[in-house]
């Protein structure tokens, strides 16, 4: 159970998030941005010393495997990723190796990770580092050289991700708790993650959706040209075939439902609930994958026997109404 404390830290001050799970791929060579460019949705023939972007991993049908984070170091591209693709990315990208001139590096468990999220965070990193993340683009690095191995970046808040060296990182985490950062467990980001409508591997992300109906536009390039799925994700945005949607829902009753939950409008099935949580700002509230014609804001759907009325994602942008 998620402790109100937390939640409350994170959302109306600084909080610490353990993400020592993710999965750290580091990859270099002369090729390996090429190969990235052809085995991802986004461009990486731009992606800048310093930068970093978002890119989907998809099949040839183009369903998802995973969302990465991407971020360009002045030797290496470190890509996070989530914990459940440890094994299987670097086997998919093996069978599609042949003689570029890369290597993939799994550095999990050589280095630690965390984030730092809240209304507050900006403050402390400019209080504990001397950085204005105000002046940055998100998943831009603070320092495009990554002294000592230590990757920090901007993140959507704004926020700061830090990874690196153990011994380094949480140094770091130390000096962030001291100036008011409060560490919050699974339970808190599990909510603070659905609230933000943040798609989850094995929940919102698996090869039964596409990255059009994750809301994952903001990682696809349209002109970059040939990738593994790029066909399809084309002929669905040029001819508008996209047929459901990631929603948010609130629920009418306090018991959560399962995920896989179908949702009904009448006597058909239109959707299937994904994640599901109690949020001490919002109710009991979902994430679900919602056909078109009944996502609309406002509509309501039968999740067995309670109602489940869909809202657009993030929740939070609904907080004042």
């Amino acid at each position: 159970m998620a402790h109100y404390d937390e939640y409350h830290a994170a959302r109306t001050g600084a909080a610490l998030r353990d993400a020592q799970a993710s999965f750290r791929l580091y990859m270099c060579g002369a090729d390996h941005l090429d190969f990235l460019h052809r085995m991802t949705s986004n461009d990486f023939h731009n992606l800048q010393i310093g930068h970093g972007l978002e890119a989907v991993f998809i099949e040839q049908r183009a369903r998802i495997l995973d969302l990465a984070t991407c971020y360009r170091g002045p030797d290496a591209t470190a890509l996070i990723l989530s914990p459940d693709s440890r094994a299987a990315i670097p086997a998919w990208l093996d069978r599609f190796i042949f003689a570029e001139a890369l290597e993939l590096a799994d550095q999990t468990d050589e280095t630690a990770m965390f984030e730092l999220v809240g209304p507050h965070a900006a403050q402390l990193v400019a209080h504990t580092l001397n950085a204005d993340l105000s002046r940055l683009q998100d998943h831009q690095l603070l320092d495009p050289q990554v002294a000592d191995g230590l990757w920090l970046a901007r993140t959507t808040g704004p926020g700061l991700r830090a990874f690196g060296p153990p011994t380094t990182v949480e140094h770091l985490w130390q000096r962030l708790a001291a100036a008011g950062a409060r560490p919050i467990g699974a339970a808190t980001w599990e909510i603070l993650r659905v609230e933000q409508g943040l798609p989850l591997l094995g929940r919102e992300l698996t090869q039964d959706y596409n990255p059009w109906e994750a809301g994952l536009g903001r990682a696809i390039h349209l002109d970059k040209g040939c990738y593994i799925g790029q066909e399809v994700i084309a002929r669905l945005d040029t001819y508008d075939k996209v047929k459901q949607h990631l929603v948010g829902l609130r629920l009418s009753t306090t018991e959560l439902p399962p995920t896989g939950q179908p949702l009904r409008d009448g006597a058909r099935e239109v959707g299937r609930i994904t994640s599901a949580v109690h949020s001490p700002s919002f109710g009991p509230i979902a994430l679900a994958y919602v056909r078109r014609s009944a996502c609309a804001e406002g509509t309501v759907l039968d999740a067995d026997g309670a109602q489940a009325t869909v809202v657009s994602l993030p929740f939070l942008s609904h907080e004042s109404r």
